[in-house]
């Protein structure tokens, strides 16, 4: 049977960035990137997670729907995806899912417009880092890709050639158990997804659930 979502569930026309609210909708698209995560998890038995090229395709993977994204936001005459530079600038567009959980008996939070980004303590779910931990640990990879190495845990040198570089930037990006350095490189990709995705209650103040 197919699923009907309606063209206007989630916003209207009064949003400029509803034009492609059917491409980031998409059930096949967010299932897509789902099952990315079931067959290369970050966090697993370590030859299920070391899968050849995991920290490339994890980089390609996201390269790719970054990319026919923006091809669908030009087709509907809007610019290029803006690059989130600044963690302290107001995030401009809103995001209302209008969905609930039957389970739980509570509604996914919303993010209103212009909302900002918070250090994230919600100690019944055991989250606590600060945006500072996330610049540093961009900046620190930043300074990686520019000298061409990166430093493991053990304090010795991996150098970014052509041939594995990719692969291990990727799995620091996306810090998994085969990240070189966790402590110094931390886990800039998934929880900057949290803090995002927190940020209508980054210290469980209101009890919203978590995502």
């Amino acid at each position: 049977m197919p699923l009907v979502i309606p063209q206007d569930y989630t916003a209207t026309d009064l949003e400029i960035e509803h034009r492609v609210a059917y491409f980031r909708e998409d059930v096949g698209i967010n299932l897509h990137h789902w099952h990315w995560h079931l067959v290369y998890p970050f966090n697993a038995a370590l030859n299920i997670v070391n899968k050849d090229r995991r920290g490339e395709l994890f980089f390609y993977m996201h390269q790719q729907i970054m990319g026919r994204y923006n091809f669908e936001r030009f087709c509907n005459r809007l610019g290029r995806t803006k690059r989130l530079l600044n963690l302290r600038e107001p995030i401009a567009e809103g995001y209302f899912p209008k969905l609930d959980s039957l389970v739980a008996g509570r509604v996914w939070p919303a993010r209103h417009a212009n909302a900002t980004l918070s250090d994230v303590y919600r100690e019944q779910e055991q989250l606590k880092f600060d945006l500072h931990d996330l610049e540093r640990w961009r900046d620190r990879i930043y300074d990686a890709i520019h000298k061409g190495e990166v430093v493991n845990d053990r304090g010795q040198t991996l150098v970014l050639n052509e041939e594995k570089g990719i692969d291990i930037l990727g799995n620091i990006i996306e810090s998994s158990i085969l990240t070189a350095n966790a402590t110094f490189y931390g886990d800039m990709h998934n929880l900057g997804h949290v803090a995002i995705a927190l940020c209508h209650d980054p210290d469980h103040r209101h009890l919203v659930s978590c995502y």
